[in-house]
């Protein structure tokens, strides 16, 4: 679980399947407060900009309570032409440092593949990661 205005990122950036000197830095986004009205707004509960903050209070907490939130968690993506809210599954989400030390490591790795097209055995990611950070693999 993440704290509110916690910076988390879920292993997406721009132009993946390009050259990795094409790749442009992981897209990070801020977690919001579940009862935030940014992560309302626009919804099928709430179709307008601004909804009322009470009743999403009252929304939010019926819906938590219901265990229909479990899991889940608000973030605000800063895709930096413009930002939006989207409901992530809370397992899918890293803090943002992480996501930058492993889209590093995936970068080196698609270079040295493209270095060595006929390496027999493929390299593992882990090898591109500093030895404290190569658990972050797993998840």
């Amino acid at each position: 679980m993440f704290k509110t205005g916690t910076w988390v990122g879920a292993g997406r950036w721009p132009n993946q399947n390009a050259h990795p000197d094409q790749w442009h830095k992981p897209i990070r986004g801020q977690v919001l407060d579940f009862c935030d009205v940014r992560a309302w707004a626009n919804s099928i509960y709430f179709p307008e900009d601004v909804p009322h903050a009470g009743n999403v209070m009252g929304i939010a907490l019926k819906l938590q309570a219901e265990g229909k939130l479990d899991g889940l968690t608000p973030v605000c993506w800063d895709f930096i032409t413009h930002r939006r809210v989207l409901w992530e599954k809370t397992a899918a989400l890293r803090p943002y440092e992480d996501d930058i030390l492993i889209w590093r490591a995936a970068r080196a790795l698609r270079r040295d593949e493209i270095d060595h097209p006929r390496r027999r055995k493929p390299r593992d990611i882990r090898e591109f990661l500093p030895e404290q950070q190569k658990h972050l693999v797993l998840a």
